[in-house]
This record gives C-alpha cells, sequence and structure tokens, in this order.
C-alpha cells in the first residue's frame, strides 16, 4: 500500500464545486479587466464564457493521476494569505529579471558578432509541489532567452539563447525565489546539462 499522500475531493477546499467557483471569479474578473465595459450584454457574456472555460478545465485541476505526482499543498487559510504576500514581494523581483535580461538579448542580438549559441538544457528542480513547477516554469519562460520546452516529473527542459542564460539557470537564483514563495526548501538544480541528441533527455 503506498505511502504518498492522496489528494481527496469531497469537501473543503478541494471540492469541485468551491474550485469551479475559484476559476470562475478569477476569469470574470480578467475578463472585466480585458474588455473595460460594464454594459449588460458584455458582462452576461463574461459571465457565460468564464463559467463554461472553468467548467472545461476542471479535469486538469482534479486529475487525480497528475495530483499523486507532487507532494500536497497545504489548504488552509494561512498558507495562502502568507503565500499571496511572498509572491507579491516575488513579483518586482522577477520583473526586474525581465528588464535586465531584456537588455542582454538586445546586447546580444545588437552586437556585431552576434554572440549567439542557442541550446537546450535539462535540470531536475528541487521543487516539490505543482504550483511551485508550474511558476517556476513560467518565471523561465517570462524572462527573455530562456523557454521552458517542457516539464516532465521535475525534470525541465529549456531553451537558452547563450551559454551566460544556460549559467544563469544553474546558479538557480530563481527556483531559490519560487522555492520561497510557496514555503518549500530550495536546493541546488540538479543535474544540469546540455542536450545535443533527443535521447540523452532520458540519461
Amino acid at each position: 500500500m503506498s505511502d504518498k499522500p492522496r489528494r481527496t475531493t469531497g469537501s473543503g477546499w478541494e471540492h469541485p464545486l468551491f474550485l469551479w467557483s475559484v476559476q470562475f471569479i478569477g476569469l470574470f474578473v480578467l475578463w472585466l479587466a480585458l474588455s473595460g465595459k460594464l454594459t449588460v450584454e458584455f458582462l452576461v457574456l463574461g459571465a457565460v464564457s468564464s463559467g463554461l472555460v472553468a467548467f472545461l478545465s476542471q479535469h486538469l485541476v482534479l486529475h487525480p493521476a497528475r495530483a499523486e505526482k507532487f507532494a500536497p499543498v497545504p489548504i488552509n487559510m494561512g498558507w495562502l494569505v502568507a503565500t499571496t504576500l511572498r509572491f507579491l514581494a516575488f513579483v518586482p523581483w522577477l520583473l526586474y529579471q525581465i528588464v535586465t535580461a531584456n537588455i542582454q538579448v538586445a546586447y546580444v542580438i545588437l552586437s556585431p558578432r552576434l554572440n549567439i549559441s542557442p541550446r537546450l538544457v535539462v535540470f531536475d528542480t528541487s521543487l516539490k509541489t505543482e504550483p511551485a513547477q508550474v511558476m517556476l516554469a513560467n518565471s523561465i519562460t517570462l524572462t527573455p532567452g530562456t523557454i521552458t520546452v517542457d516539464v516532465n516529473n521535475g525534470r525541465f527542459l529549456v531553451h537558452a539563447l547563450s551559454v551566460n542564460f544556460a549559467e544563469g539557470l544553474e546558479e538557480g537564483a530563481m527556483q531559490d525565489r519560487v522555492a520561497r514563495v510557496f514555503g518549500e526548501t530550495s536546493g541546488d538544480t540538479q543535474g544540469v546539462r546540455t542536450i545535443n541528441q533527443p535521447g540523452e533527455l532520458d540519461d
């Protein structure tokens, strides 16, 4: 019998209706922010669209096979408030990284030597929960010069524009910051290496 914690969906924070409500509210607020209109037809269309998208994407939240691959996330108000505050502190740091990476990419492109050396880099993250891994993947992609190609069981495949961007992944600063957001213990990015052939990804 497995000792791995299992996710339940019967009550409380993980009840399907609660999760659908959270998705619906988030999507509807985004709709309002992007549309900029408060007329009745826009409100009705936004509500219907948000509800439908939340319903059709519920399997992404409740899929048990996927949930078993990750450590369970604490489900309580204290964790949610603390994580939100830590995330708000993380955003300015990420914006700074985006700006500096933009400058680096512009310098590489505008340099007469065009010093680029595109490569695929693979590493194993120490992050255990799904939200942390998703945030790390998106943060890497948002930072110019690197794009997350694939994430599978904690193994990240990232395209880097040059060796400098690849070395930045090896330093693990972004992983450390994401770990703090979710209250995880950060470790080194393990096995950072360049992929030359597709078969090397499974080594």
